[in-house]
C-alpha cells in the first residue's frame, strides 16, 4: 500500500499573520475568502515570540534551497530526491534536491490548490472541482473526477485518492471508480494527510480543530483545538500529527491526544509546510526552504 502525506498553502504569495495594519497578500485572501464565504469566522494568530529552540531562517537549520521557486500553492516531496511544486497558474515543477535544478513537468493544469505524489504520478486538485492525475515521467494527464465543489487538500492511500472540498467534506476517488463523499462536517481544511493505518487528518481553519477521520465509517474526532487557525497538516514518520498555528509548529499524538510545542519558524512568512520521510520539512516563502530535522526537535 502506498501512502502520501501532503500539506498545502494558498496562492499566490505568502500571507502575513501578524495583527499589525499590514494586509495579507492576495494568496491568503483567496483561501480565507473561500472559508468566510461558508459563513465561518476566524481569529488571526499573533506573532511568535523568540524563544530557545526556535528555528531562525536563514540558518544552518533553515536553508532557502530554491530562490527561483517563487510561491507554489502546494509542495510534495517524493522521498526519492525530488520535490514537486504546484502553482495556481497551472504549472507543475520538479526540484532536484541534489542539483537544485528546477524543471517543468507540465503546464496548463488550471487553478491549482493541492498536490500529492505516489506511484510515479502527481495527483492535483483544482479550485474548479477537478482532480487530475499527471505522469511525472511524461507530463501526460487524465481527469479522475470533475464537477465537484472546489477542491483543496489531496492525499493518496492504497488505490484511492482522497481530497478535501469547500463543503467541509472528504471525497474518495478510487482508481477506476466514482467519486463519493466519505466524511462531512470537517470545516475548511486546506490540507489532508494519512497515517499508516489509513486514518485521515485535517486542519479546520474555521474552528481551529485538528481532526482525525475514519474514511471507512466517516467517524471523526477532535484531536486538538486551537485559539487560532491551524494552516498545515502532516503525519511524520514517527506517527505524530504535525500542524502549524501562526509561526508555531505543534504536534499531537493521535493515540493519547497529548499535544506539544515543536518550534517557532522565524524569519520566513510561511503558511504551511510539507514533511518528507526524513523528517525534514519544506515550506514556501519567496522561494523554497528546507527545515532540517523538524520531527526530531
Amino acid at each position: 500500500m502506498t501512502r502520501s502525506t501532503t500539506a498545502t498553502r494558498p496562492p499566490l504569495d505568502r500571507p502575513n499573520r501578524s495583527l499589525t495594519g499590514r494586509a495579507r497578500t492576495l494568496g491568503a485572501a483567496l483561501a480565507l475568502g473561500a472559508l468566510l464565504a461558508s459563513g465561518a469566522t476566524m481569529t488571526l494568530a499573533a506573532p511568535a515570540v523568540a524563544a530557545t529552540g526556535d528555528v531562525k531562517c536563514p540558518s544552518t537549520d533553515c536553508v532557502r534551497i530554491a530562490p527561483a521557486a517563487g510561491s507554489p500553492v502546494a509542495i510534495a516531496p517524493d522521498n526519492a530526491g525530488s520535490v514537486y511544486l504546484a502553482y495556481s497558474g497551472g504549472d507543475l515543477l520538479r526540484l532536484d534536491l541534489a542539483s537544485g535544478a528546477l524543471s517543468t513537468v507540465t503546464t496548463g493544469l488550471g487553478n491549482l490548490r493541492g498536490v500529492a505524489v505516489a506511484d510515479g504520478n502527481a495527483y492535483i486538485t483544482n479550485f474548479d472541482g477537478t482532480l487530475q492525475q499527471v505522469s511525472l515521467a511524461t507530463g501526460s494527464r487524465r481527469t479522475l473526477a470533475a464537477g465537484l465543489p472546489s477542491l483543496f487538500g489531496v492525499a493518496r492511500f492504497g488505490t484511492t485518492t482522497y481530497v478535501t472540498d469547500g463543503n467541509g467534506e472528504i471525497v474518495a476517488v478510487p482508481d477506476g471508480g466514482t467519486a463519493r463523499v466519505v466524511a462531512t462536517g470537517l470545516g475548511f481544511s486546506y490540507g489532508l494527510a494519512f497515517d499508516r493505518t489509513g486514518l485521515a487528518y485535517t486542519a479546520d481553519m474555521g474552528q481551529g480543530r485538528i481532526l482525525q477521520t475514519n474514511v471507512t465509517t466517516g467517524a471523526t474526532r477532535v484531536l486538538a483545538s486551537e485559539a487560532y487557525e491551524p494552516t498545515s497538516i502532516s503525519v511524520g514518520g514517527d506517527g505524530l500529527v504535525y500542524f502549524q498555528v501562526g509561526d508555531e509548529v505543534k504536534r499531537v499524538n493521535p493515540t493519547t491526544g497529548v499535544q506539544s510545542h515543536v518550534t517557532n519558524l522565524l524569519g520566513i512568512n510561511a503558511f504551511s509546510f510539507s514533511l518528507a520521510a526524513s523528517g525534514d520539512a519544506y515550506s514556501a516563502s519567496d522561494g523554497l526552504w528546507r527545515i532540517s530535522g523538524l520531527t526530531s526537535r
